[in-house]
Parts: structure tokens; sequence; C-alpha cells
């Protein structure tokens, strides 16, 4: 019901097996949703949580990007998909599930406070828009991607012992109480960086690794596993010839 702008007269099924599309309605007003949803739930164009009643159970994904405020929103207790919130620009008032399985998408958010993140995430977690870690508990685990792309400073930053997918910290331009996970599944993203001074590495990283800001090799230890390229475009070329001598069963380009 894509095109639909208003909820009055809208009278739905108790279960919908699969997707209920309604990004077209701006106000929750008149809308009795569906006990489950088998697939997700779009209400993207919500810009306010007024009034809205969301199923206890919604087996996808949901959709409420346009939403700027979390002021009184009630989340399901379970969400078997990706959860977009956008919009939001402030926590407060955000109460999320404390396990998550789908994709955690918060990009707009630049402060911690009232942030309460999921002890577990088997999904994705973007908060790309932080640009300190003051105050943020992330999860134990996570176990798709991380997007941390907007931190300048580690300052106050605990990172999870394990990420399943990509991580990204490409706004770091030091390494000073920089402690990474021991094992990255996906990509590992350390491009702003100028010096490995006091980097340690994971032990594995599944995907390459971009360390394209450093201009020496200096103090650099490289992983034992990277199953992609090492990116290291501004480093000298003998001492790039030195590490592919020392690493021959890394790709170092």
């Amino acid at each position: 019901l894509k095109n639909l702008t208003s909820a009055e007269g809208l009278v739905l099924p108790e279960n919908i097996g699969g997707t209920l599309y309604l990004p077209g309605l701006t106000s929750a007003e008149g809308l009795v949703l569906p006990e489950n949803i088998g697939g997700y739930l779009d209400l993207s164009g919500l810009t306010s949580a007024e009034g809205l009643v969301l199923p206890e159970n919604i087996s996808g994904g949901l959709y409420l990007s346009g939403l700027t405020s979390a002021e009184g929103l009630v989340l399901p207790e379970n969400v078997g998909g990706d959860l977009n919130l956008y919009g939001l620009t402030s926590a407060e008032g955000l109460v999320l599930p404390e396990n998550f399985r789908g994709t955690l998408n918060l990009p707009r958010l630049t402060s911690a406070e009232g942030l309460v993140l999921p002890k577990n995430i088997d999904g994705s977690l973007n908060l790309s828009g932080f640009t300190s870690a003051e105050g943020l508990v992330l999860p134990k685990n996570v176990g798709g991607n991380l997007d941390l792309s907007g931190l300048t400073s580690t300052e106050g930053l605990v990172l999870p012992k394990n990420v399943g997918g990509n991580l990204d910290l490409s706004g770091l331009t030091s390494t000073e109480g920089l402690v990474l996970p021991e094992n990255v599944g996906g990509y590992l993203n350390l491009s702003g960086l100028t010096s490995a001074e006091g980097l340690v590495l994971p032990k594995n990283v599944g995907g390459y690794l971009n360390l394209s800001g450093l201009t020496s090799a200096e103090g650099l230890v490289l992983p034992e596993n990277v199953g992609g390229n090492i990116y290291l475009s501004k480093v000298p070329i003998t001492e790039k010839k030195l590490l592919r001598k020392k690493y021959p069963q890394l790709k170092i380009v």
C-alpha cells in the first residue's frame, strides 16, 4: 500500500505472512497494525511515533527511517531483521531489544547519551555519525559489520572481542589507546592512520586491510592471515619490498 497517505478507514488483516509496505504514511493516526508480520514492516514515512502501536513480533525488518525522535516509540520485543532508524539524532527515550538478530542503523546519532545498545547483535551496527566514543558501550559481540567511521579519537572506545564482518575505523588518525578485536571477519579500514607506532592488529582479518594513510612501515607488525589485499599506498616501495619478503603469504599493494 505504498501510495497510501492516510490510515483513515484502513482495516488490515490480523496476520500478514510477508511484508507490509506503508511508506507513504506520515502519521500513525487511525493505524491499527496486524498482530504478526512475517516479513518486514515499512513505515519509513512516519515523522513521529505518536499513537504508533507496533506488532509484538516482526519476523523481518522494521523501517522507521523518517523518525527524528524516539519519543513515544515502543519497539517490539522481537525484530527478526534490520531496524532502520536513520533519522534519529538523539537516543533519548530509545529502548532497544536486549538481543538483536538483524542490522541496527543509527547513522545520525552523534552522542551516546541515553543510548543502551543490545548485548549482542547478530547482524551489523551502524554508528557512523559518532565523532567521540565517550559513554559508548558497544555490544560484546557484533556478528556483522561495525561502522564507526566518524570516530576521530579512541578515548573511551572499547571494541567487541570479535567482529564477524567489516570494521570501519577510517576516521582515526592515532593508535593511542586503540585495542582492536582479536578477529575481524571482513575488512578492516584504518585508512586515517599516518603512523603504525603502537598499532596491534588482529590475528586474523578475513577481508582486506586498509592502511593507505601510513607514510612509513616503521613499527608495523602485520597479521598472520589477511584474506584480501593490504593497502600501503603511501609507504615507500623499498619498505614494501622488505615487508613482502617478511610476509610472503600476504598480498601487499
